[in-house]
């Protein structure tokens, strides 16, 4: 490959990963945004912890690609992009012990003793929770940059169509050897169907 399209393996690669991870944070989003409504829904904070998760990977730290630039998020929703990322990093993806005050009850992330006799003395954890109001935005947003990054991910995809091997198999995109084909022979992680 020649430098330029080493850069442009890196940045299909990231594209299609960012694709999957707002489609997959989009559909968490939406599951809990049916399901909010549930009394003791126990799937609930895991689920919204999987959205914030999976919707801020792409922007984040990727050593051998980099991360997708914040130049792609629609300037109407930039300051909830960096809410989302902050939660992300402060509370669901990390438990930082100072994280940020919330609202009059302190830091976001604590740990209480609880004494109300005569049950006996109890330690809780604070799990701060981001409202299921929230997540339409979460889903509009999702679906806006699949729709951005799809576009830009099919112009690149055809734009190295020649380079698709002609042998039956499955291949990587080479992101790691810019001396490398676009396209590297993969030991099958799928049965091969007959």
């Amino acid at each position: 490959m020649n430098p330029k399209e080493f850069n442009d393996a890196k940045l299909l690669w990231k594209l299609f990963y960012a694709g999957q991870c707002f489609m997959h944070a989009q559909k968490a989003a939406e599951y809990v945004l049916r399901n909010e409504n549930e009394e003791n829904n126990s799937v609930l904070y895991p689920l919204i912890t999987a959205v914030y998760v999976l919707y801020g990977k792409p922007f984040l730290r990727n050593d051998s690609v980099g991360r997708l630039d914040e130049a792609i998020i629609p300037t109407e929703y930039l300051d909830w992009h960096r809410t989302f990322l902050k939660h992300r990093n402060k509370t669901y993806a990390h438990s930082e012990a100072n994280a940020f005050e919330f609202l009059d009850a302190g830091n976001v992330n604590q740990v209480r003793l609880l004494v109300h006799p005569p049950e006996p003395p109890s330690l809780i954890c604070s799990q701060f929770q981001a409202e299921p109001a929230l997540m339409p935005i979460i889903i509009n947003l999702c679906r806006l940059l699949q729709e951005k990054i799809g576009n830009q991910k099919n112009e690149l995809f055809q734009r190295y169509k020649q380079y698709i091997p002609a042998q039956v198999g499955e291949y990587v995109l080479n992101v790691s050897d810019p001396d490398g084909d676009f396209y590297k022979p993969a030991k099958p992680i799928k049965p091969v169907v007959q």
